[in-house]
This record gives structure tokens, sequence and C-alpha cells, in this order.
């Protein structure tokens, strides 16, 4: 059982329709169902992208969501006494199976974030976040639970480093500008050090995102740019480890630009079998598939 998060340095990355594609070949591959189903946790409480993609943003109003469980302040035990059904923390959850393209909807389930409660701070919550998150790996693996997939925050936000340093696997989304590049290293190598030895316990998956096609300025390839510019930053790295099946070949360059997202966010496993793909949409799906592969290899 893994915890993967989904991050990026800074926002605007495609992260968390990167994370909302990626999460119904997750459950496909790890066949999730209703007994063992894929958990999807919120943690961007500030901005709460994924709660807003999945229209849930009205589900949490006043209910418990993901700020209630940072706080940690409900007394629910990670043992597997009853049902998985009547546990108290299962309760909290939304299935979205269906609305990811599944037949079961409860193979995955969401806790969102309720936009309109009090922001939560870190000070609101020291001392706590160690203990429920280690609480929340207890309950996922007693219950047979087939993954927990968190969509971060970005850079430093509290919520954001507790996504990190929690997770077994980290989807780090980039952009190709060259500053989203600097940005990105330059916060690995941070990463690093902040960790420690802990760092090789980490599988960072870099991932290029919104990747446009290939350009030719000055009679370069800024594909091939790019690919050459992470190859020596990657290089470059010290203590922190980089899995690179996205960003060696521009074949299968991370993931690419899909012109139906810059307008209307959307699931390409589902829309797959209601609508005509067209090819962005049908390379995109590839690479997302992809990436669910390398999310579920132990």
């Amino acid at each position: 059982m893994n915890i993967t998060t989904f991050f990026s340095y800074k926002g605007g990355a495609g992260r968390s329709t990167t994370c909302l594609n990626t999460i119904p070949f997750v459950a496909e591959r790890e066949d999730a169902y209703s007994r063992a189903p894929l958990i999807l946790i919120d943690m961007d409480i500030e901005s709460a992208g994924m709660t807003y993609l999945l229209n849930h943003q009205d589900t949490f109003k006043g209910k418990n969501d993901v700020k209630i469980f940072l706080k940690n302040e409900e007394s629910w035990s990670s043992d597997n006494s009853c049902d998985i059904s009547e546990h108290p923390f299962y309760q909290w959850l939304v299935p979205v199976g269906k609305q990811l393209g599944l037949e079961d909807d409860y193979a995955i389930m969401f806790l969102g974030v309720d936009d309109s409660s009090p922001q939560l701070n870190r000070s609101d919550v020291e001392g706590r976040l160690d203990e429920v998150m280690h609480k929340l790996r207890r309950f996922a693996i007693n219950y047979h639970c087939k993954g927990i997939i968190m969509d971060s925050a970005a850079g430093d936000q509290f919520s954001a480093r507790l996504a990190v340093d929690h997770a077994d696997k980290i989807v780090f989304c980039m952009k190709m500008t060259h500053q989203f590049r600097i940005g990105t290293f330059n916060y690995l190598n941070k990463l690093g050090i902040r960790l420690g030895s802990s760092a090789d316990e980490k599988e960072i998956i870099l991932l290029p995102t919104v990747v446009p096609q290939d350009a030719v300025i000055d009679g370069v390839s800024q594909m091939q740019t790019s690919i050459d510019d992470i190859a020596k930053r990657v290089n470059d790295l010290s203590r922190i480890t980089i899995r690179d099946e996205f960003v060696t070949s521009a074949d299968m360059f991370g993931i690419n630009e899909v012109m139906r997202f810059k307008w209307k966010e959307g699931v390409l496993f589902k829309l797959r079998n209601e609508t005509e793909i067209t090819p962005d949409e049908d390379s995109a799906l590839k690479r997302y598939r992809k990436l669910a592969r390398i999310v579920c290899d132990d």
C-alpha cells in the first residue's frame, strides 16, 4: 500500500488535472473495489482544486473534511474491528468512481475541502500532523485499501510539506518554461537537504506537464533543449534520486498539452467511451496509463 502525492513547486503546472486523469488508471490497475478502495485526498486546503474538479464544493460544507481531518480532533481508531463501510473515517468519504469512468462508484473514495470554513493555519494543527498521517496509513493498511493518492498544495504550504513528507512516491509536475525548470530543481535540492537520509526512501517521478508541440526557435528544437537541460540538472542533484521515464525521450516526454483542458477539464479515461478522442487526447491517454503503471510498481 503506497501513498502517492502529486506535487509542484508552484501553481499552474496542471497538477490537479494530471492527478485526476491518472487516478482511474491506478484504480483499474490495482483492481480497486468497494471493500478495498483507492483513497483520494485534496490536500490543497487553500485552493481546493480537486474538490472543484470533482464538483464537490458543496458536499463537504459544514461536514467532516480535510481541515477537520488535519486537526485530528475526532477520536476514530485505525483498527479493523468493524466492516470498512461502518468505520467512522470511511463515512467521511464520498464515492467518485463513476465520475471517473469506473463501474464501481465505491472503488475510489474522496475526502475534499470545505472551502467555506475558516482558513486552517499551521499553528492550528501543530504537533498533530504526523500522528494523523500515521493513523491514515494504518487505516489504509488494515482495511486493505489499494493506496492513498493526495493532490497536494503547491510549494511550501504546510499541507504540501505534509503530503510530500509522508508520501512514498511523489509525482513532481513541472511546466517546460525556463523559470519552472530552475524552480523545480532548486526545490528538489532543498528537499534533499531537508529530508537527509530519508530522501532515499522517496521515489520521485519527474513529470513535465502541459507539454506543447515542439517548436524550433533560432534553428534549435526546444524539446531537445529541455531534455538536455533536465538531464544536466538531474545529474547535478544530490541526495535525491529521480525516475526519469518521462524526461529522456521526445517520443514520451511528459504529459502533452490537451486542447480540451484549456477550456474544460475532463477525465479522458471516461471520455474515451463517450466521444471521439482527438490525437492529442489519445497521446495523453497513453501517458496517463504509463504514469499509473509507474505509480503502481513496487
